[in-house]
């Protein structure tokens, strides 16, 4: 009877990061920001010519792309199909700078939720059900600002979330998208039943080390969001989520 009060027990902390050749000035910061607050890191080289120095730790698990299909940024979550025990999930990626209490805190705002909810931090909610563009269509609260206590969100930036493997897996190989790891995320999530929170945080709590660039997959969303917004449509449609239309994005769930 008790039990329903007692939060659930603290999972360890695995992350995920993908990476490529023109983030070698922040990925480094990166890495050794978290490396040290998690078991293990799962890193993707996307196109790589060899493993820089940087990822050579005992804690990072490579992965590279050569070994891989075209993933680009979804390569982040290329290690969920090795979690075969339970695990406490981090998607983060090569341009924040992450605080020393990240993995501890994300681990108490999932154990606080006892593993239901997505949490993390840079969120955004649509500011109507009915858009043309997806671009201008989200009310944003950026990973830096401040949020003075939890709120649920539509969607959640994979730079900052976190989550149970027991209650969330998948093969991010499968996924037909590339570079919309956000929204591809959202399906997953809510085809499993998944509701999304941006946990509370002062500001600058996440730092981001770079923005803007050129290659970056904001800069292409700028240049043409049609993708975008028409998977958006599917996923924030009134009723419940048409499974068929998340397997032809997301591929088959796994266990």
């Amino acid at each position: 009877m008790l039990d329903r009060f007692l939060k659930p027990a603290v999972l360890p902390v695995v992350a995920g990061m993908a990476t490529m050749p023109t983030r070698s000035a922040t990925a480094p910061l990166a890495i050794a920001s978290i490396v040290d607050q998690v078991e293990r890191l799962h890193l993707y080289l996307d196109k790589f010519d060899e493993v820089p120095d940087y990822a050579r730790h005992p804690k990072i698990r490579i992965h590279r792309s050569q070994d891989h299909a075209d993933l680009r940024a979804n390569g982040k979550f290329v290690g969920l199909v090795e979690e075969n025990e339970p695990v406490l999930f981090l998607g983060i990626d090569d341009d924040n700078r992450y605080p020393a209490d990240y993995a501890g805190r994300m681990s108490e705002a999932a154990r606080r939720y006892r593993y239901r909810r997505v949490v993390g931090v840079h969120a955004a909610n649509l500011r109507k059900k009915k858009f043309k563009s997806i671009l201008g269509a989200w009310l944003v609260v950026n990973r830096s600002e401040f949020l003075a206590e939890d709120m649920d969100a539509d969607l959640l930036g994979t730079d900052s979330v976190a989550f149970s493997t027991g209650r969330l897996r998948f093969d991010s190989g499968l996924w037909t998208t590339r570079n919309m790891c956000d929204l591809t995320f959202a399906f997953e999530a809510k085809r499993r039943g998944l509701r999304m929170t941006a946990i509370a945080r002062g500001a600058n709590w996440v730092q981001c080390l770079e923005e803007g660039q050129a290659d970056s997959i904001f800069a292409a969303l700028k240049k043409d969001d049609s993708r975008q917004t028409e998977l958006a449509r599917i996923l924030f449609a009134d009723g419940r989520l048409d499974r068929g239309e998340a397997a032809r994005i997301c591929g088959a769930p796994i266990s």
